[in-house]
């Protein structure tokens, strides 16, 4: 009884409960962090690219952003330094005419798919961080928060990947670069964090087993 009472009061002493608001603040900032980084890298590409279209007459034409390599590599100046142009990361002003329907279709249907992903993971963020604070994380209801919190952030970048993979692979076979290619996307490196909160969520849970089964015992 007396060891019960202990940990109810941990969980509910103002100064732990402090630092826990704290730890799980600035969990939720490493996590936010890559997320709005990537979101606002992109926004300020494709506006600051449409106003540039715009100044240049090409408003009848969609930007996508990729990475293109030359299919030779030779010597180029870098001021008075040779080096080799392996890739390079670049916006095309593709005209609608060339866009077929599906294509536009698809964008939008994983535009929508991804926003409503990120919209899910910004609120089981928000619930867990509140949970967290009052209740701790050491509990069924906050485990699962945090696996579904994984879950959308995992949905998230594989939808943009998806969607980039699927545009990327249409102009490969579509457009005509000269002596250049379409490169493949890659994955965002931050998807790793969703999968280290996966890893993190089973071991909380391997955890909570083992400390229900020592309360049954005592």
């Amino acid at each position: 009884m007396s060891y019960q009472y202990n940990i109810v009061h941990m969980f509910y002493d103002k100064q732990t409960q402090r630092k826990i608001r704290l730890l799980t603040l600035l969990i939720a900032l490493l996590i936010l962090i890559p997320i709005v980084l990537d979101f606002y890298k992109g926004f300020m590409l494709g506006f600051n690219s449409s106003f540039i279209g715009l100044e240049n007459g090409l408003e009848e034409s969609s930007l996508q952003i990729c990475t293109i390599k030359s299919q030779s590599m030779q010597l180029i100046e870098y001021g008075t330094i040779p080096g080799l142009m392996l890739s390079a990361d670049g916006i095309l002003y593709i005209p609608d005419a060339m866009i077929p329907l599906g294509l536009k279709i698809s964008a939008v249907f994983f535009a929508l798919l991804s926003l409503a992903a990120l919209i899910a993971m910004v609120v089981m963020l928000v619930k867990l961080i509140r949970s967290v604070a009052a209740d701790g994380l050491m509990n069924r209801k906050n485990i699962k928060r945090l696996r579904l919190l994984s879950y959308f952030m995992i949905v998230f970048y594989l939808i943009s990947y998806i969607d980039m993979l699927i545009s990327t692979s249409y102009y490969r076979s579509h457009l005509d670069l000269g002596n250049n290619t379409l490169c493949y996307p890659e994955l965002s490196a931050s998807v790793t964090i969703a999968f280290i909160l996966l890893l993190l969520t089973e071991i909380l849970k391997i955890a909570y087993k083992q400390r229900e089964e020592l309360d049954l015992t005592i």
